[in-house]
């Protein structure tokens, strides 16, 4: 989302309460103000709008494929706004809380993504429903998104039991990871035939997992950690790393890692890891030549935090380095940082509204990066598109015909002296 848009919902959005990150995190167990581009007078009780509405159901079983959506049982009283039209009123441990900041969280989340796109995200279930339909609070270890509707339940214990003080629909990540699903099959589509592959498996957790970490960044809180925990380093472990946190140690994936094609396996989340890295190094080198041209860091220290397993530097001394140059210009690093998600946003809503479903690769995702590229920035990241893709080993297979030598003679043409 751009910085206008933020700017101009501040004085026309309705507001609500959501935890950055999950509550039992240290430095997020206070919730952050967000405001929705549906002014106030305009949300239903529920929440409700015209795109999505929440039911807090009784007793409700998890869907399946042979119970799906509408929902047609009980439920609680629909939530109602305060006198003046928001939600920022409710008890944060109550049921009320949790659906509304749920419907929230995806509002918040496709607001994002309709800036980037620049254009209204249809549903790719609209034939059949009309509105996304959120159920917030289930009694069940899990969390998922079908067809017109997200359902979410408990965190687990370390022990594997359900963790009542932990609702999913709480857990930003997790709900925009979610929201990242319906919004590929809006905007890729499905394979025709169901003629799924792998790469199309992967490329679909690959995409909810950019789609949260490019939402997180929309919260002053998670920038400012972000930043005070590394220093502008974001070749490290860090908060924005951890996606679908779990606990202090425990996340669902990470973002950044050393995952190429030939270490992981073909299962779609351990297959999405090499591409999620690749776009991730995309954006951090991005934001890095934001600070070298801002003169902030020098090129060589930007080119050192850029090594990998395969080569030796002194991380020490690299990290020290950042301290020294982010002392004092905490405000020209975070604009930097905003500058690359907003770059980082804009190219994805491109490559995903370029991409077909069919024999989806990520060679196919790598090409039409490199084409937005050239439409959003003129090409100045061309290279570093290059670079990242060919490290994690994503380019075509050795047996493919691009490859193929051809000769005049291969092509019925004769040379004459």
């Amino acid at each position: 989302m751009s910085r206008k848009l933020d700017a101009a919902i501040a004085e026309t959005g309705t507001r609500f309460l959501i935890f950055p990150q999950p509550r039992f995190i240290q430095f997020f167990e206070q919730p952050e103000v967000v405001k929705v581009t549906i002014p106030p007078n305009q949300i239903l009780p529920g929440p409700a709008d015209d795109r999505m509405y929440v039911l807090d159901a009784v007793n409700k079983r998890p869907y399946n494929r042979f119970n799906q959506r509408p929902y047609l049982g009980t439920f609680n009283p629909p939530v109602l706004p305060g006198a003046d039209g928001h939600f920022d009123h409710l008890d944060l441990n109550s049921r009320e809380f949790s659906a509304a900041t749920m419907y929230a969280t995806v509002r918040r989340v496709l607001d994002i993504w309709e800036d980037y796109f620049g254009r209204r995200i249809e549903w790719h279930f609209r034939m059949d429903f009309e509105k996304l339909e959120l159920i917030p609070l289930i009694n069940w270890d899990n969390a998922q998104s079908g067809y017109g509707f997200l359902e979410f339940g408990y965190g687990r214990t370390p022990t594997g039991e359900i963790d009542l003080s932990r609702p999913y629909c709480q857990n930003f990540d997790v709900l925009a990871h979610e929201l990242g699903h319906s919004l590929i099959f809006a905007e890729v589509g499905i394979p025709s035939n169901n003629n799924n592959n792998n790469e199309y498996g992967g490329f679909h957790e690959s995409a909810g997992d950019l789609v949260a970490m490019i939402s997180s960044l929309h919260f002053n809180k998670v920038v400012e950690r972000l930043l005070e925990n590394t220093q502008g380093n974001l070749f490290t472990p860090n908060e924005l790393n951890r996606i679908g946190e779990l606990s202090e140690s425990r996340q669902i994936r990470e973002l950044f890692n050393y995952e190429r094609m030939s270490t992981v396996s073909r299962e779609p989340h351990d297959l999405s890891l090499p591409l999620t890295g690749a776009i991730f190094d995309v954006f951090v080198e991005v934001f890095q030549k934001e600070l070298v041209q801002a003169d902030l860091i020098s090129p060589e220290l930007a080119r050192r935090s850029l090594h990998s397993l395969d080569e030796e530097e002194d991380d020490d001394a690299i990290q020290a380095e950042f301290a020294a140059a982010y002392s004092g210009k905490e405000q020209q690093f975070q604009a930097a940082i905003l500058k690359a998600r907003d770059y980082l946003g804009a190219l994805l809503a491109d490559v995903w509204n370029r991409l077909s479903a069919d024999n989806l690769t990520y060679v196919k995702v790598g090409l039409e990066m490199l084409n937005s590229d050239l439409s959003i920035s003129g090409g100045q990241h061309q290279t570093t598109i290059r670079e990242c893709f060919a490290w994690r080993e994503i380019r075509f297979p050795a047996d493919s015909l691009i490859f193929q030598i051809r000769r005049l003679d291969d092509c019925g043409l004769v040379s004459y002296v």
